[in-house]
């Protein structure tokens, strides 16, 4: 038989990669942990939540000296910027694999939240044709916790050339629409940027329980071609203890595919 999947790729997104200041005083950094093949290159564009083009707001070229290099507060050491936030494709002459940080310090210490570079081939491709009531479309993302117990983010993020249009909706644990606030939230993206739609959950309430059972789904508009991914965080408002939530086609009913795979 053969063996799991080789994850690493030569094109590849890391969202959410931001520098400059946010809430409450804070201000944010990213670190960039690249791997590949030692002498190999790796391209890196930068693309601006909610750019206006499809084009790179700074691209760079690193040579891989060793096959893992740690790249600390890579827009600014990098990309040269003081301040933007967005996202960080890259494409190597060797597959390439990368780990992205945001975080920002507080007191002796720091809170943020860390993940994987996804390959930009794992997203959800739309069909062209209609897609709007069939689960094979549509992105989920549960985990969440009600606010004010905590803030939720949904950034929705195009990844490929081609620009994308769609829906994000706030559904109940039964998946009817959840009550109060603004359960539906159109965007529209430019070539591998994205949107942040912050305090998604402001006002919105469940009739089950606490509210835990809040679910998102990204559905994109009929006729596009495009691709699309969805990464949630959750923080603590007490504690700024964050985690994040992938959005994925597993929860979808009549789906039969498994991740962010079309």
């Amino acid at each position: 038989g053969t063996g799991p999947t080789n994850m690493m790729s030569n094109e590849i997104l890391a969202p959410a990669a931001g520098r400059g200041p946010g809430s409450a005083g804070s201000f944010w950094r990213t670190d960039l942990w690249l791997k590949s093949a030692a002498g190999s290159t790796v391209t890196m564009e930068f693309h601006p939540n909610d750019s206006p083009t499809d084009a790179a707001a700074a691209t760079v070229q690193v040579t891989m000296t060793s096959p893992v290099m740690y790249l600390e507060d890579v827009l600014k050491n990098k990309f040269g910027m003081d301040q933007g936030f967005g996202n960080i494709v890259l494409r190597g002459t060797q597959p390439v694999s990368a780990t992205i940080r945001a975080y920002t310090s507080s007191g002796t210490g720091s809170y943020g939240s860390g993940f994987m570079a996804m390959p930009t081939s794992m997203a959800m491709h739309g069909s062209g044709g209609t897609m709007m009531g069939n689960d094979q479309y549509q992105l989920y993302a549960t985990g969440l916790l009600p606010e004010p117990r905590a803030r939720v983010n949904a950034m929705v993020t195009n990844s490929g050339s081609v620009a994308i249009s769609g829906t994000l909706e706030i559904l109940d644990a039964d998946g009817q629409p959840a009550l109060g606030g603004t359960t539906s939230l159109p965007f529209s993206l430019r070539a591998y940027s994205s949107h942040q739609f912050v305090d998604v959950l402001s006002g919105i309430t469940s009739r089950y329980g606490d509210g835990s059972g809040l679910q998102l789904r990204l559905r994109l508009a009929d006729g596009s071609t495009g691709m699309v991914m969805m990464l949630v965080s959750v923080a603590d408002n007490v504690t700024n203890d964050t985690y994040t939530v992938m959005g994925n086609m597993m929860n979808g009913g009549s789906s039969s595919n498994g991740g962010m795979m079309p």
